[in-house]
């Protein structure tokens, strides 16, 4: 399985980085495209928001119907429709069109990427959970590294509605690649035999009962990795733009954050063999708790870069060391992959749902630096809650 997985894990790591492409730079110009429609702040948080409610839910169809045998039609399809979604922004101003268009976005990004992630499981090779993590991630953010910098040169370039329609290809071009990778996982799972006797696959709230508690620990170390993405994405560039920053300056903070990020997750598997990866957990989330908060001590652009920077480690770190828990969580639980990539990478839609909306709130009536210091204080609080009860009971990490 090792040798026949490897060849479509790269197609499946590289087109999952042209697909975050295409999703990262909509996500640097989504809010200024709003603003430009003439949608005042406290309703862009919510349009924004409507992304993340539609993959929210999605998440949990897609783990619901989700099917080894199902993944080629389901990974491509969700990338097709995000697309469509892209088209539609850049050609309407009409609020309500804009709202259904974010969370068909949402809705595509969800369907594409947790059945992305289950794939990954799917084609697990003898290897590490940490190192594989390490590589898909890697992938994934150097696609957002580049899309920060490709979304705001565009915005600036070609103007932001004529960028998203020309960005519009890039969910289409990854609907191939990632196609071509499912097509391999049917194949394996046609040739091989049924197990004698298998055990009944869980449904509905019964699969979700049985996943392991560190499935809800790297749950909500995605919630607060989007929960600040979510509040930064949505204001950060307003705030850029409010100070004096052009929106390629913008763009560009965000991308050092995310080359940064890229950059080690490629790094990772070397550091998870000094360092266990879940001890990196706590330190991961303090420091970006801690990264969000500074960027309220000053205004200069070095100052506002290291805090990024420290953001796109903590990022890095984080999404690697959480994606590899619920691997190791769902090692002995091969029918209930579907189930524990929904719940995870619900963590990040529920994040993105909540710092936009209430980030939109906060804003109006605190200030943007207020927001990010909010933001940066919040989950941190619930994780240490929850981590100590976990290290209470010495749960083991398996399911």
């Amino acid at each position: 399985m090792a040798g026949r997985a490897r060849r479509p894990l790269v197609v499946l790591f590289l087109a999952s980085m042209v697909f975050t492409i295409g999703d990262g730079s909509i996500q640097i110009l989504i809010a200024p495209h709003l603003q430009g429609q003439g949608i005042t702040t406290t309703r862009i948080g919510p349009i924004v928001a409507a992304y993340s409610v539609g993959a929210l839910f999605f998440r949990f169809v897609t783990g619901a119907v989700y099917r080894a045998d199902r993944i080629r039609y389901l990974v491509p399809g969700g990338c097709l429709l995000q697309s469509l979604s892209f088209v539609v922004l850049a050609n309407s101003s009409s609020a309500g069109v804009l709202a259904a268009a974010t969370a068909t976005n949402g809705i595509g990004f969800a369907i594409a990427s947790t059945g992305g992630l289950a794939a990954v499981m799917e084609l697990r090779p003898a290897s590490d959970a940490g190192v594989l993590m390490g590589w898909y991630t890697g992938c994934i953010g150097a696609g957002y590294a580049i899309s920060s910098f490709l979304g705001g040169f565009a915005g600036d370039t070609l103007g932001i509605p004529r960028a998203i329609s020309v960005l519009a290809v890039l969910p289409v071009v990854a609907a191939a690649g990632l196609a071509a990778a499912a097509w391999h996982i049917t194949d394996d799972v046609h040739d091989t035999p049924p197990a004698a006797a298998a055990p009944r696959r869980p449904r509905g709230v019964r699969a979700l009962g049985r996943l392991s508690p560190f499935v809800l620990l790297a749950f909500f170390c995605a919630l607060h990795i989007n929960l600040l993405s979510g509040v930064l994405h949505a204001y950060f560039p307003l705030y850029g733009l409010a100070i004096g920053l052009s929106l390629t300056q913008v763009g560009s903070l965000s991308g050092t954050s995310s080359a940064v990020s890229s950059a080690l997750r490629f790094a990772t598997p070397a550091l998870f063999r000094r360092v266990p990866y879940r001890r990196l957990l706590p330190w991961m989330v303090l420091l970006g708790g801690l990264a969000t908060a500074a960027l309220t001590i000053s205004r200069l652009f070095a100052v506002l870069a290291a805090a990024w920077i420290g953001i796109g480690a903590s990022r890095a770190i984080l999404r690697v060391a959480s994606a590899a828990l619920v691997m190791d969580a769902s090692a002995g639980a091969q029918r209930r992959r579907g189930a524990a990539s929904g719940v995870y990478m619900s963590g990040l839609d529920i994040g993105k749902i909540v710092g936009p909306v209430l980030g939109g709130f906060s804003v109006d009536a605190f200030g943007y630096e207020a927001t990010f210091l909010l933001a940066g204080l919040g989950i941190p609080i619930v994780f240490f809650a929850y981590y100590g009860w976990l290290k209470a009971r010495g749960t083991p990490a398996t399911a």
